[in-house]
């Protein structure tokens, strides 16, 4: 079971900053020109805690730290989405919009960036406002103390029970339930004098995190509809079981916290993700990506170098901190835009699978290897993600990580890349796009995979989908509603006791060493891009589902679990005659 056992810990970046004159390494060798380039880098290191300057992105987000007040910018219009969206879609649109203007629509949860939750509201905040929605979103402060218990380990320990990541006997208790409700109550002390939040319609606790807040909200607000998400990997099974870890927590969020008072629930398309007495509340919604932002957006040729030089620039600071710290056998190799690549995009988390992505990435390598090709030729193994306040497991499973790199693959750690990355959507898009090959015309070839061994929705299949990157995915959580099989990629049976990792190499090899296969693969992916993943998986589908949802709990109606967005079509539009 992975996953960490001591969870009172409190989990600290440890890892040495120091100066480039003191740091007896070849600088030139790990990929910066001179020290001067490194000193501009390095006075911008990984964990600062700051937010990022975000003024330049597409969706221009920043948070007001007196009333905790998400702003969002942005230049994108609906005239934009009409472009590239179905007729039928936008008609739907347009159609859940009515009614709703003027309604007052409050999300709250607990970060601005990393992760999710982070990245779906921007664009579905000025959608709704375009409709004429009065949409809010709230990010909630940190603990007030810095001495105080973080209240994200607690946190983090339900998101890692629930998705069954800790061992048996790890439960929740009464003084992490304290924590998490003292910090509650500290944003209380901000949010529930926010004009905004007393005069909702409509209020989302975004996860289990806020949900300690419900009480108060109640209190203040005495008109207001409450929405909760599930946004992870759930048993229902497990928890409508009092006696398990699953059961425990359950009944703590629906009975303690309030989130039984819902008016609905939100949760990714899968049956067991709904919790136990709340299947007539239920909706489906899964997550979506966003194709006007700087993760999915075109690029340009010089934002594909600068973003590859962004991710480079943050291996070699890596490389000099691992090389000062006298951990020479850390050290890595940088992107290589011209040769092959197998990627995984995922926060350093416990149930992300990052060790099966490696052992797949290995195993590719060798069959490669095996075939013939050489070792310049090989693909590299890359395992990037962001990293988010909220989630303290970021640093032990990075470090977690790179010690399987350094003590399982001694001989293939040249060819892995390990790397958790400030803030820049730029910089992963870039690493989506196939590369030209060694100057010629055709790219080298990329594949995605999401090795989740629990998993809500990952966003990050549809973006490489979009991006005519074929997948490789688990058989896990909401992640398999994503993938065509055999055309947009392939889904592995991690019901075998091998996670089918075999198949998995076979498919990536197989099509990396022969381009006409790999080019059908991607052509076809391209065309599940156009035709499925984009018109289910993208913002234009996440505000027809939400505003659904918030009709039905102002009318009163019943949930349904109808989500797709070619059957919604189908069923509430005037067909013509």
């Amino acid at each position: 079971m992975v996953g960490p056992e001591n969870t009172s810990v409190l989990f600290e970046d440890t890892t040495p900053h120091f100066s480039p004159e003191n740091t007896p390494v070849d600088v030139a060798r790990l990929g910066l020109a001179n020290l001067a380039a490194f000193a501009v880098l390095a006075t911008n290191p990984i964990e600062t805690g700051a937010e990022t300057d975000r003024s330049t992105e597409a969706f221009r987000v920043s948070r007001n730290p007196d009333t905790y007040e998400v702003s969002i910018e942005s230049d994108i219009t609906l005239e934009d989405y009409r472009r590239i969206a179905a007729p039928e879609d936008m008609a739907l649109l347009q159609k859940q919009a009515e009614g709703l203007r003027g309604k007052r629509v409050v999300f709250i949860n607990p970060t601005l960036e990393g992760g999710g939750v982070a990245m779906l509201r921007p664009p579905l905040i000025h959608m709704l406002r375009q409709f004429g929605v009065d949409a809010h979103w709230y990010v909630m402060n940190g603990r007030k103390n810095p001495t105080d218990e973080n209240p994200f380990d607690f946190t983090k320990l339900m998101h890692n029970i629930s998705q069954r990541r800790m061992a048996p006997d790890v439960r929740i208790t009464a003084a992490g339930k304290a924590v998490h409700k003292r910090w509650n109550d500290q944003n209380a002390e901000v949010l529930l004098k926010q004009e905004t939040i007393l005069t909702a319609d409509i209020i989302i606790p975004d996860d289990p995190q806020p949900a300690p807040l419900i009480r108060g909200l109640q209190t203040v607000n005495q008109k207001f509809k409450l929405i909760s998400r599930n946004h992870i990997d759930t048993s229902n099974k497990l928890m409508a079981d009092p006696a398990t870890p699953q059961g425990e927590l359950a009944t703590y969020l629906l009975d303690e916290c309030g989130i039984r008072d819902a008016d609905a629930i939100v949760a990714h398309p899968v049956e067991a993700f709904i919790y136990p007495g709340m299947e007539d509340k239920t909706f489906f919604a899964p997550a979506t990506v966003e194709p006007f932002d700087d993760l999915n957006r075109e690029l340009t040729d010089i934002e594909i170098r600068n973003g590859i030089t962004f991710i480079n620039g943050e291996i070699t600071i890596k490389n000099l901190e691992s090389a000062a710290a006298g951990r020479s056998e850390d050290l890595q190799e940088l992107v290589d835009p011209t040769r092959r690549r197998i990627i995984l995009v995922a926060r350093f988390d416990e149930s992300k699978g990052m060790h099966l992505a490696m052992e797949l990435g290995v195993r590719t390598r060798k069959q490669m290897r095996a075939s013939g090709v050489a070792e310049a030729d090989l693909p590299q193994v890359i395992i990037v993600g962001n990293g988010s306040v909220d989630d303290p497991s970021g640093i032990p499973m990075y470090e977690q990580m790179m010690e399987l790199r350094r003590e399982e693959y001694p001989d293939e750690k040249d060819g892995i890349i390990l790397m958790r990355l400030k803030h820049n959507y730029k910089a992963m898009n870039a690493l989506m796009y196939p590369s030209p090959a060694n100057g010629e015309a055709e790219p080298a070839a990329v594949f995605g995979m999401q090795t989740s061994e629990a998993e809500g929705c990952e966003t990050r299949i549809s973006d490489f989908i979009r991006h005519k990157v074929p997948m490789v995915v688990a058989n896990r959580g909401g992640m398999p509603l994503q993938v065509v099989e055999g055309q947009s990629g392939f889904i592995l049976d991690f019901d075998r006791s091998d996670f089918d990792l075999k198949r998995g190499a076979d498919i990536i090899s197989e099509h990396m060493m022969n381009p006409e296969k790999y080019a059908a693969l991607t052509e076809s992916t391209l065309r599940m891009a156009e035709t499925f993943n984009n018109r289910e998986f993208t913002t234009v589908a996440n505000a027809i589902r939400w505003l659904r949802i918030f009709k039905s709990v102002l009318d009163g109606t019943p949930a349904d679990k109808r989500w797709k967005i070619s059957e919604l079509a189908e069923a509430e539009l005037p067909q013509a005659a």
